[in-house]
């Protein structure tokens, strides 16, 4: 079941492991929140991170402690970003230090233990030609973008791509 923080969470992921582009979406969909005065954090597990537990990133920390896309995220954007295996547990605390008015989740589509108000997901073309986990790279079958209420795809991607209607 979904634990539900008190403000809204935008998810911001992917179907396949790897990059998507996720981070620098982040970054410019917290450029976007920033211009309009909304008053926001970041949400991130912290990948490949050394240490445990919820922690806030310090932009003049280190990729071992926080993980390299949250620092990243914190030196550009200058808002805080809290990181934990539990999301759930990073958005309670920053609920109490920071107070925002709500958060972007960092690679949270499949994130399903804490309630998400709107998920975007990014789509790289290669990801129309790959296979499932193990022999490839998608985390989810195609069927699962019916839980996403806004699906980013490059710029220089057709919609009229024909793997756009192929796929149910």
């Amino acid at each position: 079941p979904s634990r539900r923080l008190d403000q809204p969470v935008i998810s911001v992921g992917n179907l396949s492991t790897g990059g998507s582009g996720k981070t620098p979406f982040v970054i410019a969909l917290g450029e976007l929140l920033k211009e309009r005065g909304i008053h926001f954090d970041v949400l991130s597990r912290g990948y490949r991170r050394r240490t445990r537990g919820v922690l806030v990133v310090d932009p003049q920390g280190s990729a071992p402690d926080f993980g390299d896309e949250p620092l990243l995220i914190a030196r550009k954007l200058g808002v805080p970003v809290v990181v934990g295996e539990s999301r759930y547990d990073a958005g309670r605390v920053a609920e109490q230090k920071f107070h925002p008015q709500l958060h972007i989740l960092d690679d949270g589509f499949q994130h399903r233990s804490l309630a998400r108000d709107f998920d975007i997901v990014l789509i790289t073309p290669g990801d129309f030609e790959d296979r499932l986990l193990p022999s490839g790279r998608l985390r989810e079958p195609f069927s699962s973008l019916q839980r996403a209420n806004a699906i980013v795809l490059p710029q220089d991607f057709s919609v009229e791509h024909p793997a756009l209607r192929e796929k149910p």
